[in-house]
């Protein structure tokens, strides 16, 4: 399938679904964190193909996975808070919408709106959210 965005043909949705289940059909029950690290690099990497175009650029690449380094970190906390949700319950919504804004608004200091859009989808591009499930909160 090719894009109209420059950067050639995308993954179709059937062809990134299957490099996703190979990515991680091949994994050990318990991948050590460098093997984690890889993990979530190539499934950046075919998101990207699947999204943006196999041209995407390599500087445009690693800047996006440096980034999604910095989300991983506040990804933890919010996990810790989650485990904690007895006391952590109502700043824990608050925090994973503030998580998905900080993504989006990060990846558009690399993206352009028209990029953002394909990536995330249009809504979700002007409007970041994680679906939560309040009542499982609690």
């Amino acid at each position: 399938m090719s894009n109209n965005l420059g950067y050639g043909s995308c993954l179709s949705d059937d062809e990134y679904e299957k490099k996703i289940i190979a990515l991680h059909c091949d994994l050990p029950p318990s991948p050590s964190r460098t093997q984690d690290r890889q993990t979530r690099r190539w499934e950046l990497e075919l998101a990207i193909d699947h999204r943006l175009g196999l041209d995407f650029p390599r500087s445009k690449r690693d800047a996006l996975w440096d980034i999604q380094q910095k989300v991983e970190k506040r990804r933890g906390r919010l996990l810790f808070k989650y485990l904690l949700r007895k006391f952590f319950s109502k700043s824990l919504t608050r925090d994973a919408q503030s998580l998905a804004s900080y993504l989006v608004k990060e990846y558009s200091t690399v993206l352009n709106q028209k990029e953002l859009d394909n990536f995330f989808g249009h809504e979700e591009a002007r409007s970041p959210s994680l679906p939560i499930d309040v009542e499982n909160l609690k």
